[in-house]
């Protein structure tokens, strides 16, 4: 049946080539569906589809009755055939084109790949749409320097000129999904002795430091995140989204901002470089310290610190204009969060925001318990990204020094409802990725922007 079925396609490419070859473009109507409302064609040479009879038609006879060509020679080889149904085709091959333009230009000749759908109809298979695609233009061109080999050293700058044109239309999305995957797979647990290696100078270093006492911030050994001094979880050298709305949007307030767990203040120097005035605080003084050391004199008077952890610091009612807490509440255990942000909410002033940044189920060694998140989460549990026992999904055999035991990964839905309840307006919650490589892929964090009226 199959073979009947390729003989028959083979005869209306024939066909194709006879009305080519004839030169009277027009007749190729003949081997289409013409009860079909909209015809899809897309030859080589075409900046976008043609769709619909009036576009196949301009496109075979611009000028009905005269010719743009001198002539043209079109044979179809290589087809083969998938049957959908009875009633439909998909054929694929290749089509070799020569032709020549009317005036002084010469004739040319490629190749292409082709696809077309067929409908059976009562006088044979028709075309319902087709299209040609070259192989990539440096592919392309390689192949055809190949078969003419006169002038190497025009084939390597052709080669090179082709690759730039190709390097200057990345996507510009393109580099932070990249960044975010390569820095996944940097972030692996179960990671190679070689990447293992990799991690001991800056892991040498900093245990160094430690043991002499020296205060500095400690060097990066997974890219883009700085770990804290307590060994709870690590600051990302880069700002994302939401904290740069943070730094941003703060500057433009009338008042005090409070950047909690602010680790060594990469947000809270960059708000007072704007402008804003920053209370940062934190859990550890030695990261406040190593802050203070950091931050230019000329910014100092702008800054306050205040030592304290969360759910159990506080601060007087209506204090600040913006509250920004990046990558902590996500070790608080959900009645601590709960209260956290009702904290927050009356720390507020009217009309003050808050810009939070949690982990989720999605990165990480939480990927590990994504399973029983999505279960959870189906079941209709308030917090389905609480883990009891982090080393459920840790690789070592007990709890690192400064690590909670449990880890309440967070999503945008479940952030957003207890800062509703909170009394919050939401402006903002989504996913996205890490800081250096903050795009639209990424759902390692969860960020919330909300209001108080």
């Amino acid at each position: 049946m199959t073979q009947e079925l390729q003989t028959e396609i083979e005869q209306v490419f024939k066909e194709a080539e006879r009305i080519w070859d004839s030169q009277k473009y027009g007749d190729l109507k003949r081997l289409w569906d013409e009860d079909d409302p909209d015809p899809f064609y897309l030859a080589e040479e075409q900046a976008d589809w043609k769709i619909g009879w009036d576009e196949l038609k301009k496109y075979w006879e611009p000028v009905p009755g005269k010719r743009m060509l001198e002539a043209i020679r079109m044979r179809f080889y290589n087809i083969k055939v998938k049957p959908l149904s009875d009633d439909f085709i998909f054929a694929v091959g290749w089509v070799r084109h020569d032709m020549k333009m009317r005036g002084p230009m010469k004739a040319w000749g490629g190749d292409a790949r082709i696809s077309a759908l067929f409908r059976k109809k009562e006088d044979g298979w028709k075309f319902i749409a087709y299209t040609e695609s070259h192989k990539t233009p440096v592919i392309y061109m390689q192949e055809l320097y190949a078969k003419w080999s006169k002038i190497p050293l025009i084939h390597t700058i052709t080669k090179r000129f082709l690759m730039q044109l190709y390097e200057r239309n990345v996507h510009p999305k393109f580099e932070p999904f990249r960044r975010r995957i390569m820095d996944d797979e940097n972030k692996e647990y179960k990671v190679s002795i070689k990447r293992r290696l990799g991690f001991l100078k800056p892991i040498l270093i900093n245990l160094y430091n430690k043991i002499i006492g020296k205060k500095v911030i400690p060097k990066a050994y997974i890219p883009g995140l700085v770990p804290c001094l307590n060994g709870r979880g690590f600051m990302e050298e880069d700002l994302n989204d939401v904290s740069q709305s943070f730094v941003e949007e703060s500057s433009k307030m009338d008042g005090l901002s409070l950047d909690v767990g602010c680790a060594y203040g990469i947000a809270t120097i960059a708000a007072l470089e704007k402008g804003a005035e920053v209370l940062a605080s934190d859990m550890d003084q030695g990261h406040l310290d190593l802050l203070l050391e950091e931050t230019p004199d000329e910014l100092k008077p702008k800054l306050k610190t205040k030592a304290g952890k969360l759910p159990d610091i506080d601060f007087e009612n209506d204090s600040f204009v913006s509250i920004h807490c990046s990558r902590c509440l996500h070790f608080l255990k959900p009645d601590e969060l709960i209260e956290t942000i009702q904290n927050m909410y009356a720390w507020l002033k009217p009309g003050g925001r808050v810009y939070l940044i949690t982990d989720t189920c999605f990165s990480g060694p939480w990927k590990n318990y994504l399973p029983e998140y999505e279960k959870k989460l189906k079941a209709g549990d308030p917090f389905p990204g609480f883990i009891e026992d982090v080393l459920d999904c840790l690789p070592v055999p007990r709890v690192p020094k400064g690590m909670t035991p449990h880890m309440n990964c967070l999503d945008p839905d479940t952030l957003s409802r207890e800062c509703k309840s909170a009394g919050f307006e939401i402006i903002t919650a989504k996913f996205f990725g890490p800081a250096r490589a903050s795009s639209d892929y990424g759902k390692d964090h969860a960020g919330i922007i909300a209001v108080k009226n």
